[in-house]
């Protein structure tokens, strides 16, 4: 049985509306205007130093790496060239400064991060296929920009500007009256909206936003803190998208979205799509800021949001609901990105159709949501590396690959009617509570074992795979490899 931590911490935001007083307004400016310098700075030096022509440059991963790189190189440089300051100096910088760098500045070398992922993805591209790229052969690119700039974070041009401030608590944060908070760097600030009930909570970061209607808001991160509780009831479940069946559990129960709730969600995706047909056609004719267009524009995201809603309502009462019979949930980690690759066993009609049921059942949100669920009630959630979960035979070392439209068949090695989504799930479950039964590490231990057996350098061995690697539990960072 795997090590829970002893914990869940459950965090959750509040937004109430502020005051809106000269001061507020005056020190909220120059927080902004020195995070959009920051915000320019930082990316060019990112792109510089580890950009398309330094893509085998160690990067760090975790928030001490990227705050060491930001004391060590980037803040004193922003200083220097900005503010002509050879140290912080709160007066010249007015913003404080765990603001910039502890929040601020590691935001952006995490989204670097993701960059960096295409950057090196699209590294790999032949030189044709980048000059395709760039004179948007396949109608991918209609800004042809450069191959490196796929996924890029974008400067602020043309006025754009970072809305909101985020400041850490540090213990300073305090709830005064129903409508008076203490706030780092900002002072007592008053609420439109009652917030006695926040005194005793933990909060531990807080946001100011200026909306598009020019008012303010007040986002309080708050952190709960749960006795996790021991998982007598077990259960995994396996992903589905036939016929609305959310998922497939180890108890053979079939979970399916409400009809009715689908029926709503089709019927707004109908009205969507008619709407943005009206709009693309409109568009050959008319000046994209037409009052016409502008109208189809609002429309189509005003039903959306209702789409969206409709379905989240549903998934939430679905999350809530599979938690109330148990405390363990096993689940596959496995995000839209990969749900979406194409497979030879559909055609394209019939892979457009898989697309439309993802953006009907969506397992990240879905998968947040039960996160949300464990992490509030001092519950589990373990996210299984999905590799082969359908294909070994549960309670095996069998393995037999079946094409995804055949969801029943008989076992050529013991003889047994297999359900394909009840066998994934009994997997999910098992290799959740005792991840060196995973198949991906046993045929990876496997595999460096012969290649030692063959006299294989030892440098030249398969890279080891970590059991803590295959799965994710609620409220535990896992170190990954």
């Amino acid at each position: 049985m795997i090590d829970l931590p002893k914990k869940t911490e459950y965090i959750r935001v509040h937004h109430c509306r502020l005051v809106t007083t000269p001061q507020l307004e005056k020190r909220y400016a120059e927080n902004i205007d020195v995070l959009n310098k920051a915000y320019q700075y930082t990316v060019k030096y990112l792109e510089k130093t580890y950009g398309y022509k330094h893509l085998n440059r160690p990067y760090p991963t975790d928030k001490k790496g990227k705050i060491y790189v930001i004391k060590d190189q980037i803040m004193p440089r922003f200083l220097h060239d900005v503010y002509h300051i050879d140290k912080w100096d709160g007066k010249k910088v007015p913003i404080h400064s765990q603001a910039l760098r502890d929040e601020f500045m590691v935001s952006i070398m995490t989204n670097f991060v993701e960059y960096r992922k295409v950057l090196k993805k699209a590294a790999r591209m032949t030189k044709q296929e980048k000059e395709d790229y760039r004179n948007n052969k396949y109608g991918n690119n209609p800004q042809h920009r450069s191959w490196y700039r796929k996924g890029s974070l974008a400067y602020l041009r043309n006025g754009k500007s970072h809305t909101t401030v985020s400041l850490p608590s540090n213990g300073q944060i305090e709830v005064l009256s129903a409508h008076h908070i203490k706030i780092q760097d900002y002072g007592d600030l008053q609420t439109i909206d009652n917030i006695k009930h926040f005194k005793h909570l933990t909060i531990v970061t807080s946001k100011i936003k200026r909306k598009g209607d020019g008012t303010f808001e007040l986002q309080l991160v708050l952190k709960d803190q749960h006795r996790r509780r021991k998982p007598t009831k077990k259960i995994g479940a396996d992903w589905n998208m036939k016929d609305n069946k959310i998922f497939h559990t180890s108890e053979n129960q079939r979970i399916y979205l409400n009809p009715k709730v689908s029926v709503d969600a089709d019927k707004y995706e109908y009205i969507i799509n008619n709407l943005k047909s009206q709009r693309s056609h409109l568009e050959k004719f008319l000046n994209h800021k037409s009052s016409r267009l502008v109208k189809l524009t609002e429309l189509i995201r005003y039903y959306n949001v209702r789409r969206t809603n409709v379905l989240t309502e549903a998934y939430r009462h679905m999350a809530k609901k599979l938690f109330e019979g148990h405390n363990l949930i096993a689940i596959e980690q496995l995000d839209a990105k990969e749900m979406r690759r194409e497979s030879t066993a559909f055609n394209k009609a019939g892979n457009h159709a898989k697309n439309r049921k993802l953006a009907k059942i969506k397992p990240y949100e879905l998968s947040q949501l039960l996160t949300q669920v464990a992490d509030r009630e001092g519950k589990t959630l373990i996210k299984v590396d999905s590799y082969k979960t359908s294909q070994v035979e549960y309670g095996t070392d069998y393995q037999e690959k079946h094409d995804p439209t055949e969801r029943e068949w008989v076992s050529k090695y013991t003889g047994k009617k297999i359900i394909r989504d009840l066998n994934a799930s009994q997997n999910i479950l098992a290799w959740a509570l005792e991840p060196k039964k995973h198949i991906k590490y046993r045929e990876r231990q496997a595999a460096i074992r012969q290649a030692k057996e063959t006299g294989v350098d030892e440098a030249e061995l398969p890279k080891e795979i970590k059991p803590n690697w295959l799965i994710e539990i609620n409220s535990k960072k896992n170190r990954k490899h």
